[in-house]
């Protein structure tokens, strides 16, 4: 998530109606956004499983917990993230994300002991969660309207790029200089994108005048509310469920291993152009009908792992096709949705909260998978579950009654 509005886009809206009013895409918003999420998720997040095998080697094996330390930080943080963006204004949250980005990852780099690794991959996950996600999506949503599904696949498509692109540069860095070096690059180059800090808006995301409160809690956590989040946390788990799981899968059903990991890549890919057209087709046909059809599609493109083998290639290209399209999609829409349930003014709580609880409870994906498979003897049984998941999730998107005031 230009014409005659260009420069107000620049200016803190003192109003709901100044606030709302942009048909076009604000480009400078757009680039430094997505510029500051390629290099910090790229560097930290779509890079954790190429510095896993170094770090554990120096580490004792034991590196794995200062991985999930960071995403456990990245996880809570997006609660105090959605606060600030409500009080100190959109630039400052990025720069203390920033900030915290870099400070963290360079203090991995220097790190000896495990303890160490520790704290400074929780400031390193901190940081992410203040200056990508939460921040860029909330940003995003009070600037753009009419073209809000658009700007929202370009933002959140710079994650799939960034997951292709850097993470083969780190690998050469670890490589020739070995990973101290390789995470004292990373946190430089997320340091050089804070001048395009200066295109960011300084003002707050809720759109309230500055005399004005924020939204009180009770005013956000609504049925409506409350009803996007248990779907948004029923398609994540599915998602996961499949994501972790998917090249063990494939293996397991007789294809080889590079034959696994390039069907899992390539429906990884399908996520950037999936953005772009569920952007259009969401700006046209509203948030809640595309989030349905997605949950519908995630369902069906799980049900495709069941049986690769009887399929055949037909079988493995289905799954890359449908899921690798329907997994991209409920981020986006989901929080299109999200924002037209609360109020415009507490919009970046909510998001963080939703954000929050989604990310924790989607962790336990790989445990539940683990249990189901203990007691299935094989992937059938965690694969239907997760393909119900996603089915669940439709009914509940039915209850759901956007407001009339902003109808998509």
């Amino acid at each position: 998530m230009i014409k005659a509005l260009f420069v107000s886009r620049f200016s803190t809206p003192s109003s709901h109606k100044a606030a709302r009013t942009g048909t076009g895409l604000c480009w400078p918003i757009l680039l430094a956004l997505c510029t500051i999420a390629l290099f910090v998720q790229g560097c930290t997040l779509m890079s954790l499983g190429v510095f896993l095998p170094t770090l554990a080697a120096d580490f004792g094996g034991h590196a794995g917990g200062a991985l999930t330390a960071f995403l456990l930080a990245m996880s809570f943080a997006n609660l105090p993230v959605g606060w600030a963006l409500d009080h100190i204004g959109a630039r400052r949250v990025l720069l203390t994300g920033l900030a915290l980005s870099v400070i963290g990852f360079a203090g991995a780099a220097f790190a000896r002991q495990l303890i160490w690794l520790d704290i400074a991959m929780i400031v390193t996950g901190a940081g992410v969660a203040a200056s990508t996600i939460v921040p860029g999506i909330a940003i995003i949503t009070h600037h753009h309207v009419e073209r809000r599904g658009l700007a929202l696949a370009l933002f959140l498509g710079a994650a799939v790029i960034a997951g292709a692109l850097v993470p083969p540069f780190i690998g050469a860095a670890i490589v020739h200089w070995h990973w101290p070096t390789a995470m004292l690059l990373g946190a430089l180059a997320m340091g050089l994108t804070a001048p395009l800090l200066l295109l960011v808006p300084g003002g707050t995301t809720g759109g309230h005048a500055a005399d004005t409160p924020p939204a009180p809690w009770t005013a956000l956590l609504s049925r409506p509310f409350w009803l996007v989040v248990t779907a948004m946390l029923l398609l994540q788990l599915s998602i996961n469920g499949v994501l972790f799981a998917a090249v063990d899968i494939v293996m397991t059903q007789g294809w080889s291993q590079p034959f696994a990991i390039a069907a899992y890549s390539s429906a990884n890919l399908l996520g950037l152009p999936a953005l772009l057209l569920g952007g259009v087709l969401a700006d046209r046909l509203g948030a809640r009908p595309l989030l349905i059809a997605t949950a519908l599609g995630l369902a069906l493109g799980t049900a495709t792992l069941l049986d690769t083998r009887a399929m055949g290639l037909a079988g493995v290209a289905a799954f890359v096709l449908i899921w690798g399209v329907a997994s991209a999609l409920p981020g986006q829409s989901g929080s299109m949705l999200l924002a037209q349930v609360v109020p415009p003014h507490g919009f970046a709580r909510a998001l963080g909260l939703n954000t929050a609880v989604i990310g924790l409870i989607g962790a336990l994906a790989p445990v539940i998978t683990d249990r189901l498979r203990a007691t299935g003897g094989g992937y059938d049984l965690p694969l239907l579950f997760y393909a119900g998941l996603a089915l669940a999730a439709g009914p509940i998107l039915l209850l759901v009654r956007p407001s009339k005031a902003d109808p998509r």
